[in-house]
């Protein structure tokens, strides 16, 4: 049977409570909220092999707050961490919110001190970056209907960056939660690509980057923020291992303990074929491992993709024996 998302969610809504008094472990409803409804959303999203989107039902007992995620891979693959946008129902069921959220779990291992404050200013300053509230989620502050003040649910409350509010009783038409979705996702860009504005700037001189088109800096960006992605860059370091593949240095050697296991991930798609969110992460086949210094000096080469042509570079500047 085909769902449209008003269908999904008025399911969700309706058939929660109901389920919440059966074992979750098997049951249709979960497993809904799991599969069925990701996947839908993932064919709303552009260019998806880009994201995860999971869903949660709970794990062991049902969730009070089930909740639907999208998560751009490239800043977060978890709801413990990062920034997202999600479907966040009320724990009573009489509604649901399409929140930009944070992960919390980060946050209160990071903050031992009011950490739900921490969310609040972080918020504040992701809603600063897009200028303020955007027209289609007028909502700074969302109430889950919470059972305490120390469940997850009030976390999200204090996370929550902008949202917009469904009630069960009146959901929009399709038309309307759909371009709701596909506004929150382009937010959600912006904010990803903006995120590292200025540390891109590092790779490279700045003087390179002046008179730069806002699609080659934001294509510049997006690779920045590849090598930069911690899972990537740990797989890659461990396919390659922890010796330059430009020079040959390595730093254990040269530095002994505090050299030891370190290296810097480079990855060898050309800025110029970035399109959209598109994006190559195979750790083996899509990156090298080089020095810091190699590592900038190919960025400033024509092919900073071809990492032999920049090793031969290096040797025909080597003294000849």
């Amino acid at each position: 049977m085909d769902f449209s998302l008003r269908d999904s969610i008025a399911l969700v809504l309706n058939a929660y409570e109901k389920a919440q008094k059966e074992p979750l472990k098997g049951h249709p409803l979960a497993d809904f909220i799991r599969h069925t409804l990701p996947n839908q959303l993932k064919t709303f999203i552009t260019h998806s092999e880009g994201y995860l989107v999971q869903g949660s039902a709970g794990q062991g007992n049902w969730a009070r707050c089930p909740w639907v995620a999208v998560f751009d891979i490239l800043i977060t693959e978890t709801a413990q961490t990062g920034y997202f946008p999600f479907y966040l129902f009320r724990e009573d069921m009489k509604g649901v919110y399409l929140s930009l959220n944070q992960g919390v779990t980060e946050i209160k291992q990071k903050y031992k001190e009011n950490p739900k404050e921490v969310l609040k200013i972080k918020a504040s300053d992701f809603r600063a970056q897009i200028g303020g509230l955007p027209n289609r989620f007028p909502f700074t502050d969302i109430d889950l209907a919470k059972g305490t003040t120390t469940d997850l649910a009030s976390f999200y409350e204090a996370g929550n960056i902008f949202a917009k509010y469904y009630e069960k009783e009146d959901l929009p038409t399709e038309e309307e939660l759909i371009l709701d979705f596909q506004d929150m996702m382009e937010h959600y860009r912006f904010l990803s690509s903006n995120e590292t504005a200025v540390e891109s700037l590092h790779i490279g001189d700045y003087n390179e980057n002046l008179g730069k088109t806002e699609e080659d800096l934001w294509k510049f960006r997006q690779h920045w923020r590849v090598e930069k992605n911690r899972n990537l860059s740990k797989a890659a370091i461990k396919a390659h291992g922890y010796i330059c593949q430009g020079c040959g240095f390595n730093f254990a050697e040269k530095y002994g303990e505090i050299g030891k296991d370190f290296i810097e991930a480079h990855h060898l798609v050309p800025i110029s074929l970035f399109e959209a969110q598109v994006v190559k992460l195979d750790p083996k086949l899509d990156f090298a491992v080089l020095c810091s210094n190699c590592h900038r000096m190919i960025h400033k080469t024509e092919k900073p993709d071809d990492v032999k042509a920049f090793k031969n570079i290096i040797n025909s500047k080597r003294p000849k024996e």
